[in-house]
């Protein structure tokens, strides 16, 4: 039996399926004829004690969690007893699902500017203590190598998350860091000794001399997430913003446009609030049966959750990127012309597609597109190159956390010290990854977060 042992207590390293066997029989465990189980995820059971105290512990056992304890064991002055907490049965299970499960584990255009929140101050000293090469370099000195795709973004050369995590679960072995799985947290606390009390479901508690919460935010629901590490943090007196979804499709008001369910185009798209600019890019979006998605849109999404609604919100695309509508007008003049028999719902298809074309013609500028292209007047060539080059979108909401990639809002930066990722106002206390209100575009941006929080957490927390 492959055991790991705590002050007041002894964990033992079971496969799933002889744990389960032993919660039949919680006071009298049948261990002593099992063998050794080194299969992963393991659970690690508690055979003695239900009390246990740990050097550091970490409420989390994502991509943050994990890298926090294994920074922790790597800048410790002596052995530190390190434990990770996590609710799921697995460790690192939502970043399996990152990159569509390839792992865009950071990109190269790693800064500040491409990240959200509040309070951005504090992370050119996050980022100057653990920066993407500093992560890079880390995964191949353990054998790791990578490529980069469109727009910066870095993948494992095996196109697979397991890759990265595979490699996290061997250092979380490597450095006897301890793991409870299948287990909630329901409170944390500090007591008057300065330790940090934990307590979890089913009456497991736990004592920790340093505490660092990592439980990601309220995303991926379906995974187990509840944000449950902002009930603590504010526990312990900090300020949390509320949480939104983010990285997220919309819906919209424009019924017009619902025809246009799975139209791809490539766009200039704006996004507006209160008629004030907010944002702006030029990608692909995507038209669905409840409004607009896409790269372009998951981007801008980041700058208005928070608003909305409060605020009206609404998108302008351009389906002709950098053309006005007056530029449109001559270039639909200079096409019909070519093709003055072609109908006018056919006129476009040889430049946009066609449903796209037919959809804004006829539910938008509200023309008969069975017409011939030479019999279209001048205000309602203008009305067309208006459709194609200002379309305006009017926002209602975004999709609900499930469907969203990042959480927008946490716990506040401006009471975290961005050098140390320790609480100003609690000694000892730590945080790490999306339990913070910062969230990141789309391309590897969250997951270098939460290994950089993660790093520097763990290493001043060592300390």
């Amino acid at each position: 039996m492959y055991s790991l042992n705590f002050t007041g207590g002894r964990f033992f390293l079971l496969s799933p399926p002889l744990a389960q066997e032993m919660t039949r029989e919680i006071d009298h465990p049948p261990i002593r004829d099992h063998q050794a189980y080194l299969t992963w995820p393991p659970i690690l059971y508690i055979v003695i004690s239900m009390n246990a105290t740990a050097d550091i512990l970490i409420i989390g056992g994502g991509p943050a969690g994990i890298f926090a304890a294994i920074s922790a064991a790597q800048n410790a002055d002596r052995p530190r007893r390190i434990l990770i907490l996590e609710h799921n049965f697995m460790l690192g299970r939502k970043l399996l699902k990152t990159g569509n499960g390839r792992c865009n584990i950071t990109n190269r255009a790693i800064a500040p500017v491409r990240y959200h929140g509040e309070n951005n101050r504090f992370l050119p000293g996050l980022f100057a203590r653990f920066t993407n090469r500093d992560l890079l370099n880390y995964f191949q000195n353990l054998g790791v190598e990578f490529k980069e795709e469109e727009q910066g973004c870095i993948f494992p050369v095996t196109d697979q998350a397991s890759t990265i995590l595979d490699i996290l679960k061997e250092e979380i072995e490597r450095y006897g860091i301890e793991v409870l799985l299948n287990t909630r947290v329901e409170k944390a606390a500090r007591a008057h000794s300065g330790e940090f009390t934990i307590h979890c479901s089913g009456g497991a508690q736990f004592t920790a001399k340093k505490l660092i919460i990592a439980t990601g935010g309220v995303t991926y629901p379906q995974l187990g997430a509840r944000g449950d590490g902002y009930s603590f943090a504010e526990g312990f007196g900090h300020t949390v913003i509320p949480a939104v979804p983010a990285l997220v499709a919309l819906t919209i008001e424009n019924k017009a446009l619902f025809d246009l369910q799975g139209v791809k185009a490539t766009v200039a798209a704006a996004a507006h609030q209160d008629k004030k600019p907010i944002a702006s890019i030029m990608d692909e979006m995507l038209f669905t049966h409840y409004g607009v998605s896409g790269p372009a849109i998951l981007y801008l999404s980041s700058f208005i959750v928070r608003n909305l609604p409060r605020t009206k919100t609404v998108l302008k695309i351009n389906f002709f990127p950098g053309l006005t509508p007056e530029g449109a007008k001559e270039k639909l003049r200079a096409l019909w012309e070519k093709n003055p028999k072609r109908a006018l719902g056919n006129s476009l298809i040889g430049i946009l597609p066609k449903k796209l074309s037919q959809v804004l013609m006829r539910n938008v500028a509200g023309l008969d597109i069975s017409v011939r292209s030479d019999g279209v007047s001048k205000g309602d060539r203008a009305r067309i190159a208006a459709s194609l080059t200002a379309l305006e979108i009017i926002i209602k909401s975004t999709l609900a956390v499930n469907d969203a990639q990042v959480t927008s809002g946490g716990v506040c930066t401006q009471e975290i010290r961005g050098d140390t990722m320790e609480s100003q106002r609690v000694k000892n206390l730590y945080f790490a990854g999306e339990v913070l209100d910062i969230n990141g575009d789309c391309g590897g941006y969250n997951l270098q977060f939460a290994f950089s929080s993660g790093h520097v957490a763990g290493r001043n927390a060592a300390m």
